[in-house]
């Protein structure tokens, strides 16, 4: 496959893997290598151990499976099966991506006709199950892959179930570049004396990428993209990451409007829309990916060079996920981080958990250039009130300024003004009260001469 060394998490994660004797979790930054540093030693221990014959009526080529790898989207099932179907090229182990959105047809016959490892998500695992065309029964070896995202609420349910099909015995090794705590203490729940394996610094960005972070009201988002893209040194391999379904959808629709090629993925789109936009984007006919958090995770397109969060995520752990898809690998790669007013808290969550070397971006100053009519006589005049705002503060601190001046002024001229103390005042009642030269001085009381 053109590999000549181990990745730090490989090196370390392999030789644990193939001693096959207790679970383990693994955790490297993204783009280190995590699907080899599992499908090794998997197709080690499997290749090692031969798999159950299928020939003769009384054979079930379904018990052939002995293991499965649960991913938590199709894109990343798609790619870690042909990932480890390069690996075991040759030998006598059969892979089957298996997901969501697709006909069920061609993947329960596969199963019919045996394969030894299941590269699923986990709604069609349990489908398959459910219908009887997939048995765990003879499961040994348990993946899941991208473990932060597959052990939070929304695949919880699904993966519990899943896993409650399959022998007690069976050994289970979880990989991730986040681990949030929450999921930490759910491991070692569903783990038994778990090993954990880590490489890098947790919950960290890749170190070879280079991050600006641009401030931006909500309406200068999308000329601010557009002015991004206007440059000649910008030219393929970027990826917007937007909050939802529809804002791909305007993010989209305003670049084609600019004569900027881009293609759309999103929970929405049918598998095969997927797949296209996929293809055209690594292909580099398309110029610009935009996609939500379902093309965060596992997405491996080498010429991707730039990464913009349109959108700061909800969870930081994301975010870490999103500029992990630049450079993958180890190439060179930047990201840019859109931050409105409402998102700076968020930013604060990015900053404290990644702890990026981030430097502050300007607004670029042709953002007016790309602006609809109506948006940019909003922000005009939205300039004009600002600036007003600020002449008036500014008019009224000096007006303020000058008032003290003069209060101070007149209270020193009162001062100056005003009778010295009465010599003939008691002794001692004042400071400045004189006394003669045959009188004793005491505290409080200035001798005269």
């Amino acid at each position: 496959m053109g590999f000549t060394a181990p990745t730090p998490i490989q090196a370390t994660f392999i030789p644990e893997a193939v001693k096959g004797d207790g679970d383990l979790v693994g955790l490297a930054p993204t783009g280190t290598g995590k699907t080899l540093a599992y499908g090794i030693p998997l197709a080690d221990h499997l290749l090692r151990n031969k798999p159950v014959e299928t020939g003769g009526r009384r054979r079930d080529p379904r018990n052939r499976l002995r293991a499965l790898v649960l991913v938590p989207t199709r894109e990343l099932a798609q790619q870690v099966a042909e990932e480890l179907r390069l690996l075991t090229r040759g030998s006598v182990l059969r892979v089957l991506a298996a997901y969501g959105k697709v006909s069920l047809l061609p993947q329960k016959e596969a199963l019919a006709k045996g394969v030894d490892i299941v590269v699923a998500t986990p709604g069609r695992a349990r489908e398959l199950i459910e219908l009887d065309a997939m048995t765990l029964a003879h499961l040994e070896r348990v993946v899941c892959d991208e473990a932060d995202r597959m052990l939070d609420m929304g695949f919880l349910p699904q993966v519990e179930w899943v896993l409650s099909r399959a022998p007690e015995g069976r050994i289970k090794w979880l990989l991730s570049a986040t681990l949030p705590k929450l999921v930490e203490d759910l491991v070692h729940t569903m783990l038994a004396k778990p090993r954990k394996i880590e490489t890098g610094e947790r919950n960290r960005a890749a170190v070879h990428l280079a991050h600006r972070r641009l401030l931006v009201d909500e309406t200068l988002k999308t000329p601010a993209l557009l002015s991004l893209l206007n440059q000649d040194s910008l030219r393929r391999g970027i990826v917007v990451y937007c909050a939802s379904r529809r804002r791909t959808g305007w993010v989209a629709g305003a670049l084609r409007k600019h004569e900027v090629s881009a293609a759309v993925v999103h929970g929405d789109r049918s598998q095969l829309q997927r797949e296209k936009a996929l293809e055209s984007f690594a292909h580099g006919r398309c110029r610009v990916l935009v996609a939500t958090d379902v093309a965060a995770r596992g997405l491996h397109v080498p010429g991707i060079k730039l990464v913009v969060n349109y959108d700061v995520p909800v969870s930081p752990e994301e975010w870490i996920h999103r500029v992990g898809r630049a450079g993958h690998g180890g190439g060179d790669g930047s990201s840019i981080t859109f931050v409105t007013p409402e998102e700076r808290t968020r930013w604060e969550a990015v900053v404290t958990l990644a702890r990026p070397e981030w430097e502050a971006m300007e607004l670029p100053d042709d953002v007016a250039n790309f602006m609809r009519d109506r948006d940019r006589s909003k922000h005009e005049r939205a300039k004009e009130e600002e600036a007003r705002a600020i002449a008036e503060f500014e008019a009224k601190a000096r007006a303020e300024k000058e008032k003290a001046k003069r209060l101070k002024d007149a209270s020193r001229k009162r001062k100056m003004k005003a009778a010295r103390h009465d010599s003939k005042q008691m002794r001692g009642t004042l400071r400045n009260t004189p006394i003669t030269k045959d009188q004793k001085p005491g505290r409080g009381v200035k001798r005269l001469g």
